[in-house]
């Protein structure tokens, strides 16, 4: 079923857009840019909605629809932002219950140049806005550089949230001060009972800039920090516990590092690497269509423009092999995140650091395509429109009476019932907006319910 699967939505976007296929190792892949023109993309999620969630570092928030290839801004606080280098609009996350708790947390800085401050707060998004904010902590230190900003959500609704050290390199291993942090509160902004400190929302210190938070399957929290000059690094986080900065750079080192790790519980990076490569979020992924990615850690890089997939020893303590691809094709990557079908989408940054022209900041999507079905699917049933909002038309030229199933997201039938000829109009007026499946036989294709 999931070659099956595969192969239909590569299909699918054949008909839709115009797209040029790439070899990723032996793996024909299909590119199309979902989106381009942003202002710096850094944080995109594939929300429940089936719309791509992207902050963008000047100030705003806004729904990207990768089948129509529309942005719709839901959050503009342009005028409440400080935006300077790499400051601004960053982190976000969504409840992980969106469906009955429609919030949103985002991370920020504001103030001026001369008094940046950073804080996390969240919204409630209403259907088409973001509304109602409540700051849950303020007064961080911030910079224009330096502000780290990742924020992950945990299985016990908990919130994760990194501060970089805002280039003040006393302030990471003080556990009484914000920065140089990774930071967990509850989703109300109080802090947990079980916090390493009590009354304190610090989780780990000795940070210098963690740009990356990947929650495993495996149960472990991965992130990845940017080094200075040297010792980037993709690090397990344990409550707790020191990871070295400024003291100590990638491993502990004899002499002064060493005796410094050994006085204050330091905990070592996984891999450190040297020259920096200045590495930025992650994701888990699996997709035996994709045996490149499959079963890997992705971490998307900005300064070497690459993916670096990683694979983990059994018990998640190492790092056994890791391979780079898509080295300087889509300028520095910033973030990832992907979709219902295995497809990888991008958060591409422009070629170089100081780059700010919109056309070079997009969203990318990445389809692993099964080519051993394609002359297989290319006679089965076909649909439309896609996207569609109150009639959907199943097309089948053999004039087929079989079943017919409409699955949502989570693979459940919402509507079944029986095609009547070459043409089956389906009444889908009364299901929410989102991604369905349709379902015929053994065969599936996606499609895109809208209700504006």
């Amino acid at each position: 079923m999931k070659k099956i699967l595969a192969v239909s939505l590569g299909l699918l976007s054949f008909q839709l857009f115009s797209q040029s296929n790439i070899t990723v190792g032996t793996t024909t892949v299909e590119v199309d840019t979902i989106y381009t023109g942003l202002d710096i993309p850094w944080e995109i999620i594939y929300g429940p909605d089936g719309f791509i969630w992207t902050t963008e570092r000047k100030g705003i928030i806004s729904r990207i629809d990768p089948v129509a290839q529309t942005k719709t801004v839901i959050l503009n606080i342009v005028s409440s932002v400080y935006q300077n280098s790499e400051s601004g609009l960053l982190g976000m996350a969504l409840h992980p219950d969106f469906a009955t708790t429609p919030e949103v947390f985002l991370a920020y800085t504001y103030g001026s140049f001369s008094n940046i401050k950073e804080k996390v707060v969240k919204y409630t998004y209403n259907g088409t806005s973001l509304v109602n904010e409540v700051i849950l902590i303020d007064n961080i230190i911030g910079n224009t550089t330096h502000n780290g900003s990742r924020i992950a959500i945990l299985p016990d609704n908990t919130l994760l949230f990194s501060t970089g050290d805002a280039q003040n390199q006393s302030l990471p291993q003080d556990v009484n001060e914000l920065n140089g942090k990774v930071l967990r509160i509850n989703l109300d902004g109080t802090i947990p009972a079980d916090n390493a400190f009590a009354g304190n929302p610090v989780y780990t210190y000795g940070h210098r800039n963690v740009q990356g938070i990947l929650q495993h399957p495996n149960g472990k929290i991965y992130v990845s920090e940017h080094g200075a000059s040297t010792d980037d690094e993709f690090q397990i986080l344990e409550i707790g516990r020191n990871y070295g900065w400024p003291n100590v750079e990638g491993f502990c080192d004899p002499g002064g590092e060493e005796t410094f790790c050994n006085a204050n519980n330091v905990m070592e990076p996984l891999v450190a690497w040297t020259p920096t490569n200045a590495p930025s979020d992650m994701v888990y992924y699996e997709n035996p269509l994709f045996p490149e990615f499959d079963g890997r850690v992705l971490m998307t890089v900005l300064k070497d423009k690459r993916i670096i997939a990683m694979d983990l020893s059994a018990d998640g303590l190492s790092v056994v092999d890791e391979d780079h691809y898509l080295i300087n094709q889509f300028g520095r990557l910033r973030d990832i995140c992907v979709g219902p079908q295995k497809e990888i989408y991008l958060a591409t940054n422009g070629a170089s650091w100081s780059n700010t022209n919109p056309n070079t900041h997009s969203i990318i999507v990445l389809r692993a395509l099964d080519e051993t079905g394609l002359q297989e699917f290319e006679n089965s049933f076909t649909i439309s429109p896609n996207p569609v909002k109150d009639q959907l038309n199943v097309l089948s030229p053999s004039g087929t009476s079989e079943n017919y199933f409409l699955l949502d997201g989570q693979g459940r039938k919402v509507l079944t019932g029986k095609l009547t000829g070459t043409t089956t109009s389906i009444d889908i007026s009364k299901l929410a907006a989102g991604n369905y499946l349709v379902q015929v036989g053994e065969e599936q294709m996606p499609v895109r319910i809208v209700k504006n």
